[in-house]
């Protein structure tokens, strides 16, 4: 069986989904875990074992750990997404709650 290391413990899944994105755009192959229990009842969310999950292969770790402590000021400006009005952080490329792509800045 091929071994995995946990990297983070997510808050929730789009938060488990952006990290898997940051990691994927630098080849770092990731599995995410758990996701299936966010639906799950409040009580069993709110333990460790049922919060959504990132792992990675333990030769990537350290990679993947620079990744995630990259500046959020290197990230650009917030912005707001131009379809729904959503309000996001510079990191994003789309908007989480329509998908739409964020425009080229002027």
């Amino acid at each position: 069986m091929e071994k995995w290391v946990k990297l983070v413990t997510a808050d929730h899944p789009v938060e488990a989904g952006f990290v898997r994105g940051l990691l994927e755009a630098q080849d770092i192959e990731v599995q995410l875990r758990s996701m299936e229990l966010w639906t799950a009842a409040v009580e069993i969310y709110t333990a460790e074992g049922a919060r959504p999950s990132v792992w990675v292969r333990p030769a990537d770790l350290e990679r993947a750990r620079a990744v995630l402590e990259k500046s959020p000021a290197d990230a650009g400006s917030p912005w707001h997404c131009p379809r729904c009005g959503e309000a996001l952080e510079g990191q994003f490329t789309a908007c989480w709650q329509c998908g739409c792509r964020r425009e080229a800045e002027e």
